[in-house]
């Protein structure tokens, strides 16, 4: 039932009552769908609602938003002041104003701030692809939880990850069956990653979240998604509510950035979760971001395609990890595989603005003799 065949239900009383609220005289001997629709009009027109607002109050216009956006009941003398003015109609708010309502107030809660600096948190899907590749190219490893395990150290050293998250990411990659444990040895699964890394990126992404996550983290990201039109733009949490642990989780996980303001919580989807959500590619994904030096350095910022790593690092050697990935280039490393060293330019030219002539050279001249 929409807000005007709501209204039409009402009493002549209840009609004339918010008539007189609103200051619209009907023709004499309306019928109530006659005053039911000047009634529904009257709150089609942004202007004249904004008319009405200093006789509601603004606490009154805030609780109502809020209960438009996330259900917050509203006191009993603001339902009766709500119903004088058929906002509401008997307590309840029809489907179409309720919308309406949302659209109208939509700037309230999504804001964009062009001067914030961003905060550099690795995705855990980048964590773990860094630690794919790192059992691929051992083969396998022994480790052990042991405070002092030696290995343990070496992976940490190389990946930049601290001992608490190369733990976690094992784990998490052996729930999944993409790396295999025996015992203290912790070996690739490598039919089920070669079969993964063929599967879409959709796919991948929202099943290695599901793995991770309790259900309602993914809806958590649908409803800012739903919010947020654009990567520029910045949700405030009041208008997601029961959020907490999803918030927290969603935050370790390095999907949503936070960013405060004014007292007012903000969040905003990261490339990963704009995928998950909208099924297509966020705009810093289709950059040409990369940038490469004439040292034979390659600077990939952590924000960046994370599946590009598949192409990059066979060919390289990570030295550092914070907003870039500093790759070195070793071609010595795929010397005896020509598609890998194909893949790993052509990645280049796609991603990145320019290639220095030197390595440009270099790397053609390397594919030309194997």
């Amino acid at each position: 039932m929409n807000h005007k065949e709501a209204l039409s239900q009402l009493s002549y009383e209840q009609l004339n009552t918010i008539l007189n609220k609103l200051k619209i005289e009907p023709f004499k001997g309306a019928r109530k769908t006659w005053i039911a629709k000047d009634i529904a009009a009257f709150y089609q027109d942004t202007q004249k609602f904004h008319r009405i607002i200093p006789f509601l109050g603004d606490r009154t216009i805030n609780d109502l938003l809020l209960f438009a956006h996330i259900n917050k009941p509203l006191n009993d003398e603001q339902v009766q002041l709500l119903n004088d003015y058929g906002i509401l109609i008997e307590g309840e708010l029809t489907g179409d104003l309720k919308d309406r309502l949302i659209r109208w107030s939509r700037s309230m809660f999504v804001k964009t701030f062009p001067l914030k600096s961003e905060e550099t948190q690795h995705s855990f899907f980048l964590q773990c692809i860094l630690l794919l590749h790192y059992f691929e190219r051992e083969n396998s490893v022994k480790i052990t939880q042991r405070k002092n395990d030696n290995n343990t150290r070496l992976l940490t050293e190389e990946l930049f990850m601290d001992k608490e998250t190369i733990w976690k990411a094992i784990n998490a990659l052996v729930v999944s069956g993409l790396v295999l444990k025996t015992k203290n040895l912790y070996e690739l699964n490598i039919s089920k990653f070669t079969k993964w890394k063929k599967e879409p990126i959709n796919t991948v992404l929202e099943s290695f979240y599901e793995e991770q996550t309790i259900s309602r983290v993914l809806l958590f990201l649908e409803k800012v998604s739903e919010y947020q039109q654009t990567p520029e733009e910045w949700v405030d949490i009041t208008v997601i509510s029961n959020t907490s642990v999803e918030f927290d989780q969603a935050r370790q996980l390095g999907l949503i950035q936070v960013h405060k303001d004014s007292g007012k919580t903000y969040i905003q989807l990261m490339p990963e979760s704009w995928y998950i959500t909208k099924e297509q590619f966020h705009p810093l994904w289709k950059k040409e971001s990369i940038l490469i030096s004439a040292s034979f350095e390659i600077f990939v910022p952590y924000h960046f395609d994370p599946f590009i790593l598949f192409e990059l690092l066979p060919v390289c050697r990570m030295k550092d990890s914070h907003y870039f990935l500093v790759l070195d280039i070793d071609v010595e490393k795929a010397k005896n595989n020509k598609k890998a060293l194909k893949e790993f330019y052509y990645t280049l030219v796609g991603c990145s603005s320019a290639i220095p002539d030197v390595v440009d050279y270099e790397l053609k001249t390397a594919i030309a003799e194997l």
